[in-house]
């Protein structure tokens, strides 16, 4: 018989079982507390539960699936990139970025992905499934806990390997976790789902009982440029994208942010900011701008400081807020769109999309 995995359980879900077993109500409180807040990764460390009770979990469930083959720490930033193994041998990756006032966690959805934007390694290697919630879950623990933060808040963003959106119904149900006072406790600006298109469900994560707040990537100023880029999510237009954006800020005062990645030469003429500017005007987005980061087979040259500042001069102050995100973990391939396994081939990926 496989044993679950408890961190794909919700509150709720975690209390009905705990409850079916006979045991007393508070008894679930304590194991929430052991998985989210202490980070345990086994029912034996579990020392304030009853040695009986600890047996029968262990018997049908699994505290943590998703295993630290190798981790690689930035000797520029102190990024840390972990290579996690599953339970069926596929791997992921994730991130660590600590700053000086704040903790950064960027996490995975998805085993690979099954999109095609051409600036990212992560689509050049092969997508083999979604994952669960635990799975997803599991990182943000393993991370806080190999950096010893346990019981203190990081900031999580859905930007590592896959399409968030892809996997909506794990996605979300792995937010309730974030979310939940006897989860991991984190609010909506704590939280960050970046996606690539899908504005349907972008409206569906609005509507969703979750907190977070959005990043849609953008990477071109019309559409035409950007059914090159990224040729599947190219396949609904830019307004369409913007207005779901913006029903997701408006129907529930939450914030979105636009990401573009500089792709020198490329989306970075002048004609591109004004096009951007007059995209940006009237929404109430904040615009990010990337600097592309160069992948073990590049096809793109990477921007210099001068083109950048000249890109944001010419935005602001036509868009309110415009930020530069700067590489962080650029020696140990862990920036933007450098995430991709060894194991990931480059066999070629399904033509249907996962979820779809």
């Amino acid at each position: 018989m496989t044993r679950q995995h408890i961190r794909n359980l919700t509150m709720p879900e975690l209390r009905e079982v705990v409850t079916s077993h006979g045991e007393p109500e508070y008894r679930y409180r304590q194991l929430a507390k052991w998985l989210y807040e202490k980070l345990a990764d086994t029912f034996a460390d579990m020392t304030d539960l009853p040695a009986g009770y600890r047996d029968l979990l262990e018997a049908g469930y699994s505290a943590q699936s998703a295993c630290v083959v190798s981790m690689q720490e930035s000797a520029i930033d102190g990024t840390r990139k972990y290579l996690f193994e599953l339970h069926d041998g596929g791997r992921i990756e994730s991130v660590m970025m600590p700053y000086d006032q704040r903790t950064t966690l960027c996490v995975s959805s998805q085993v690979g992905c099954p999109l095609d934007c051409v600036f990212c390694e992560t689509a050049k290697g092969k997508f083999q499934r979604n994952l669960t919630a635990g799975e997803i879950v599991d990182q943000v623990c393993v991370l806080k806990r190999d950096a010893g933060l346990a019981g203190r808040k990081v900031n999580v963003v859905f930007m590592g390997m896959g399409e968030p959106l892809l996997n909506f119904d794990e996605v979300v149900r792995s937010i309730r976790i974030l979310n939940d006072p006897l989860g991991l406790d984190m609010g909506a600006k704590r939280i960050t789902v970046s996606t690539s298109s899908f504005p349907d469900r972008i409206r569906a994560l609005a509507d969703a009982d979750v907190s977070c707040s959005l990043a849609l990537s953008l990477n071109a100023p019309n559409d035409e440029t950007r059914s090159t880029l990224m040729p599947k999510a190219a396949r609904f237009a830019i307004e369409e994208l913007l207005e779901a954006a913006n029903y997701f800020v408006q129907s529930g005062n939450r914030r979105a942010t636009l990401e573009y990645i500089l792709l020198s030469g490329i989306n970075t003429k002048d004609e591109d900011a004004a096009a951007l500017a007059e995209l940006a005007r009237g929404y109430p987005f904040k615009l990010n701008l990337i600097p592309y980061n160069p992948g073990r087979q590049s096809e793109f040259d990477s921007i210099s400081e001068a083109d950048i500042d000249r890109f944001v001069r010419q935005l602001v102050p036509k868009v309110p807020t415009v930020t530069v995100r700067r590489s962080r973990g650029l020696d140990i391939d862990a920036a933007c769109g450098q995430l991709w396994t060894k194991s990931l081939t480059e066999k070629e990926k399904p033509v249907k999309e996962a979820g779809e």
